[in-house]
């Protein structure tokens, strides 16, 4: 017995279809480093305000949605600094993963350190929307989150080993 689909039905299908094809293909590319697919999925977080692109990063890196660094490690890049030793010297400062949902997706790209905060003691909200802008043609963000923050519990539950 054949089934019979809607044309609503056959249409979802192909949409689906597209859209997981699409995306596969996407990840490929991605995968292989081809700079259109990067250029194209930068273009499409440039088209998100600049907090809810910068909410999507952190969720992506704090999930594996990334591919690791493929660059080699090399040893006359670490540094040895107060004790510690850093694979190398460019790091990411505080601000971009407040509340430490990143930091091994941050290391995984390649960053030699990774710090995060502002950590306040309590949770507290930081200043009110909006507070990041992009200035376009100096290529430049401004952030002004003020210190938004899930307090320092939280944090260091998410950091514990």
């Amino acid at each position: 017995m054949r089934i019979k689909y809607s044309a609503g039905q056959k249409v979802a299908q192909f949409l689906g279809l597209g859209v997981l094809g699409g995306g596969s293909c996407g990840l490929v590319c991605l995968y292989k480093g081809d700079e259109r697919t990067y250029r194209g999925v930068c273009s499409v977080l440039h088209s998100l305000d600049g907090e809810m692109a910068h909410r999507a990063a952190v969720w992506a890196l704090g999930r594996g949605l990334y591919f690791r660094g493929r660059a080699e490690q090399r040893g006359e890049l670490e540094v040895d600094l107060w004790g510690i030793k850093f694979r190398n010297p460019v790091g990411i400062a505080a601000g971009f993963d407040k509340h430490g949902e990143a930091v091994q997706g941050l290391a995984d790209i390649g960053f030699g350190f990774v710090e995060v905060g502002s950590v306040t003691p309590l949770a507290q909200e930081g200043n009110p929307k909006p507070r990041v802008f992009r200035l376009d043609s100096d290529e430049a963000v401004i952030n002004r989150y003020g210190f938004n923050s899930e307090g320092h519990e939280a944090v260091r539950d998410r950091l514990e080993l």
